[in-house]
């Protein structure tokens, strides 16, 4: 168990400047993230309450910001274990510790950054456009068994992690380390791939879509260097994925708190009876310190919520909050400890957060709590179904640039206009230059590629839907919001 085989410098293209160590080239990976355009649309993209004018609510971008600092966190306390006892220089750690905490800092910064407008239902509109209109176009073009083919399986599979390696390497071009782009494939399997059934090896790791065919030279890069077996993680994965784990736990019911949807009085209750709830279920009579956890830190934070003259609220939530993010940090960093040979070949199936113990079903409690009392209020849902009908109506005035021939679309690419297209021609002025310039690479690399003249028309078709796909769920809530209005007429 070696960390130089993972914490490597390689880029996809190589470094303009020489000779930078690997603490080095994370603080160049650093810079190009934070001034990246991917991360600065998290600020207007939204976390629970889309299109939110209150400040104070969280946004894709303040959310990420504390996944970070949680982030960082257990990745001193994992260094700081690996230290004490003396392992740094077998795990070749030494000299790199700078480097493998900002690696996971900007793992956690990033991961949002290829989630749609509107959240959750955003991804959900995508889909259905896509099954529902792009998939019949493919049908009408090459036949019934094109369904089949893998690229038409993985336009019809938006999945935001997948996205965000698409944004940060195709559209962005940020040249991230292979390291730091590692660090971000939560998911190992591509997007056009089958769920794998539960129980096999790796259910977990693939349950979700990794990567789309258009990225799959660069997990295949990412892979060989790093030395990634085939379906397995980069290690610093676990920590990115328990640090959104940990920071999402309680940042809803903040912000529910925050917007008057719930009081504390309510939400203390509802904590109190959950876990007692789950203790009667779980928790045998031996297992006094888990059957109190929940309970002893939602009670001392209530008694600091009756103390308080001023913002009493936000005296229960951070007393909460406090507690939790210490307790959860030093768990997942056991659990990194205490299943590292696992987690380091990227075996580790399953969150390093999971466990039948009090700190798995406390995050658990909590979220149960959110889903029913955040996610299914009317003002929730209201909003997640207009956003979802912006999506999907701004998805669908795009369409008729995938009704075109290839021939024409290069052509109107050429022009700027083509003849008999009046409506095609205004739509395509505005997709963004850097996703037609991505169309372009990908064209120029296919053609040259004579293994693939009899699917070439059917590739650019699939690069073309993605045009229309990278724009849309690259849009900020506002932005969706009043393109949809602007391009429909509607006030």
């Amino acid at each position: 168990m070696n960390y130089k085989s993972k914490l490597q410098t390689q880029r996809f293209s190589s470094s303009s400047v020489a000779g930078r160590d690997f603490n080095e080239e994370m603080e160049s990976d650093r810079g190009r993230a934070i001034h990246s355009p991917a991360l600065r649309r998290l600020q207007q993209k939204t976390q629970v309450f889309p299109l939110e004018t209150n400040a104070a609510v969280r946004s894709r971008l303040t959310h990420s910001m504390e996944v970070q600092q949680v982030g960082r966190y257990i990745a001193k306390q994992v260094l700081k274990v690996i230290d004490k006892q003396n392992l740094a220089e077998q795990y070749g750690l030494k000299g790199k510790f700078d480097g493998f905490i900002s690696a996971v800092e900007i793992a956690c910064l990033l991961h949002d950054v290829g989630n749609p407008p509107f959240g959750h239902l955003g991804e959900e509109a995508i889909n259905k456009w896509a099954i529902s209109s792009v998939v019949p176009i493919f049908v009408q073009n090459f036949g019934d068994a094109c369904i089949d083919n893998a690229y038409v399986r993985d336009i019809k599979t938006f999945e935001g992690n997948a996205q965000g390696l698409r944004v940060l390497h195709s559209l962005q071009s940020l040249n991230l380390t292979y390291s730091q782009l590692a660090c971000l494939l939560k998911y190992t399997g591509p997007a056009c791939d089958t769920k794998p059934e539960q129980g096999s090896e790796f259910a977990y790791r693939q349950k979700k879509p990794g990567y789309y065919l258009s990225e799959k030279e660069i997990v295949d890069s990412i892979n060989e260097a790093l030395d990634i077996a085939p379906g397995c993680r980069f290690p610093l994965t676990y920590i990115m994925e328990a640090a959104d784990d940990i920071a999402y736990c309680i940042a809803d019911l903040d912000d529910a708190l925050d917007k008057g949807l719930i009081s504390v009085p309510e939400l203390h209750g509802l904590i109190k009876h959950k876990w007692e709830k789950h203790c009667e279920a779980h928790f045998n009579d031996n297992s006094a310190r888990s059957n109190a956890y929940l309970l002893d830190i939602s009670q001392s934070a209530l008694e600091k919520y009756h103390k308080a003259e001023f913002n009493k609220s936000h005296q229960y939530i951070l007393s909460l909050r406090t507690r939790l993010i210490n307790d959860l940090s030093e768990y997942a960093t056991a659990r990194y400890i205490d299943n590292h040979a696992a987690i380091f070949d990227g075996r580790f199936d399953e969150p390093l957060l999971k466990g039948n113990n009090e700190f798995a079903w406390a995050t658990k409690t909590l979220k149960n709590i959110a889903v029913e009392r955040v996610f299914s209020t009317k003002e929730v849902q209201r909003l997640e179904v207009k956003g979802f009908n912006i999506i999907v109506g701004l998805l669908n005035i795009y369409t008729p640039l995938l009704n075109l021939s290839g021939a024409d679309f290069r052509t109107l690419i050429a022009n700027k206009s083509i003849k008999g297209a009046p409506l095609e021609s205004r739509l395509f002025q505005d997709l963004p230059g850097t996703n037609i310039r991505r169309y372009h690479l990908c064209m120029d690399q296919l053609t040259q590629r004579s293994e693939l003249n009899d699917n070439l028309e059917l590739l650019e078709l699939y690069y073309r839907a993605r045009i229309v796909i990278d724009y849309v769920s690259g849009m900020t809530d506002h932005f969706a919001l009043s393109e949809y209005r602007e391009l429909t007429a509607i006030s």
